[in-house]
């Protein structure tokens, strides 16, 4: 049994999101929490209540519920599976907060939300939500879906690593299970700067590619001669990858691409389903 949390604002680009997901996994059973939160903008588009205001409060909850009852009749027409649950989740609260609350409490295999960015890039970063969510979140694993994107099983997902630094298998856990469901290929990305790989990077390269196997593994290697962000865009293009999935891990590649200027950043324009992995220590 998995368990999938699904911020929404009940927007076509939230039930888009759920929508991949509920195909990617629809042979396993599945519980699926949309997360509507009471803050600011986020989850109804108007100003977030006071504290005190509790009639307001309570509009609000009830506003959500109704809404809920909408998304599960538009579910049961478009994408239920009968291995599938749908739970509803409100709260008045900051999202990441209770996003991290959540990870724990119902012990969350993975977080999937809608990237609504200007063309679906990541220097927006996916969208300001998708963005704040993926840096404060570090335990759970987030996948995040373009807006539009058809949905067709991933047969190469692709992997950026330094190999500066072991990945645990706990790390790459869902990135594997994922992977066999699917009968994909995974492509590691090594950016390479010129120099031959140290004893500890061989070691980490080779500890890699023995937890992948049996599945089909192979190393792209790319010269560091451009941004991070246009490396990634040039590996996205040059290998066919399908799903692109980041460590979240200190001075990793994800975190440069972060520090990247915006102008930089501007240029990588991801149209697939990014998998974020936290880094697990």
């Amino acid at each position: 049994m998995k368990n999938i949390l699904v911020p929404t604002d009940f927007s076509n680009n939230a039930f888009h999101a759920f929508r991949y997901a509920s195909e990617l996994f629809n042979n396993e059973e599945c519980r699926f929490f949309f997360l509507n939160v009471f803050s600011e903008t986020k989850g109804f588009k108007r100003k977030n209540p006071k504290s005190n205001d509790t009639g307001s409060l309570i509009q609000l909850k009830d506003a959500s519920k109704v809404r809920f009852e909408r998304l599960l009749s538009k579910i049961k027409k478009q994408a239920d599976h009968p291995k599938h649950t749908y739970e509803l989740i409100s709260k008045k609260n900051e999202l990441t907060h209770v996003v991290n609350l959540l990870i724990h409490e119902l012990d969350l295999d993975l977080i999937v939300m809608g990237n609504k960015g200007k063309n679906s890039s990541i220097p927006v970063f996916l969208g300001s939500t998708a963005t704040k969510t993926l840096k404060s979140v570090e335990k759970c694993p987030i996948l995040t879906i373009p807006k539009n994107h058809a949905f067709y099983e991933p047969t190469n997902i692709g992997l950026a690593t330094d190999y500066k630094t072991p990945l645990q298998s706990e790390t790459l856990a869902i990135l594997k299970i994922l992977a066999t469901g699917l009968g994909a290929a995974i492509t590691i990305l090594h950016i390479n700067d010129g120099k031959t790989l140290n004893p500890k990077q061989q070691t980490h390269k080779e500890a890699l590619l023995a937890f992948f196997d049996p599945l089909p593994c192979s190393v792209h290697e790319i010269s560091n001669f451009i941004s991070k962000t246009k490396i990634i865009q040039v590996f996205l293009e040059d290998a066919h990858i399908d799903m692109l999935a980041m460590v979240n891990n200190v001075h990793g590649p994800l975190e440069k691409i972060l520090r990247e200027p915006i102008v930089e950043k501007m240029v990588i324009d991801i149209k697939i389903p990014f998998l974020v992995l936290p880094e697990m220590r």
